[in-house]
């Protein structure tokens, strides 16, 4: 069955939320023999089950042909560990010492001796990549976008500046803020994108639906909820799952 066909679910920001993301499929009753799932990036960081979210989305791909598409903190986790020191400020900054987390099997604030943190820091990625190839391969193989004739599917969103949106640079992709949220874009698609919670976009975690542009995260992790978009025969359906526990802030 082709993907005009189906029935498409759009969901981004899972954010290491395992729970949520299962609840919300089951309230979707995601069906992988009649529905297309699209996943919009940010599986990692801040939540508790970022390695649980992996292994079950990679599942997902493989075996029920899932689109799983990269996100700015999936980029991150993987920057780390190819540069452990070099990116460790920004990448705990924003949530990464609780994927670290998942990825380990023993208490990582334990596991750091004064005045040998970078040994450490580097002990740490050598043993999530030793322990955990084909996941880190999988998400470091992620493509930026998926497209169809009557939409994009993007993580952050694309540079409205360029005659092509396919000139948007990878970083673009995945980090875009401004000149995307705040400016029309010409292209005919309708863009769908996370990355930026949609409580900013609308001062509300539903579903926000701009001028060709959709944006559905709900900022889970942060407290709010986990947001599903489901488009049938050209039509919009909402679905979310309200986060149980909250969320205690890192920094950013």
């Amino acid at each position: 069955m082709d993907i005009i066909d189906k029935r498409i679910l759009v969901i981004s920001d899972i954010h290491g939320c395992l729970k949520e993301f299962q609840e919300l499929l089951n309230m979707a009753e995601f069906n992988p023999n009649l529905d297309q799932l699209i996943l919009l990036g940010d599986y990692v960081d801040r939540g508790k089950y970022s390695k649980a979210v992996v292994r079950y989305i990679k599942e997902l791909v493989e075996n029920f042909g899932v689109i799983a598409l990269r996100g700015n903190h999936d980029q991150m986790f993987c920057d780390w560990l190819d540069e452990p020191i070099e990116t460790l400020e920004r990448y705990f900054r924003n949530g990464g010492l609780a994927t670290i987390q998942s990825f380990l099997s023993f208490d990582i604030e334990r596991e750091i001796p004064e005045g040998s943190e970078e040994l450490t820091y580097r002990k740490w990625a050598e043993e999530i990549l030793a322990k955990n190839k084909e996941l880190i391969d999988f998400l470091a193989n992620l493509p930026f976008y998926y497209e169809t004739d009557e939409y994009i599917f993007v993580h952050a969103g694309i540079n409205p500046n360029y005659d092509d949106w396919k000139n948007t640079s990878e970083y673009e992709f995945i980090w875009i803020r401004d000149p995307f949220l705040h400016f029309d874009h010409p292209f005919d698609q309708t863009i769908i994108h996370g990355h930026t919670p949609t409580y900013i976009l609308h001062n509300d975690p539903n579903i926000f639906y701009g001028n060709k542009k959709i944006g559905i995260d709900g900022a889970c992790v942060y407290g709010h909820q986990l947001n599903c978009l489901e488009i049938k025969d050209g039509n919009y359906t909402h679905y979310c799952v309200k986060k149980e526990e909250e969320y205690v802030d890192q920094e950013s």
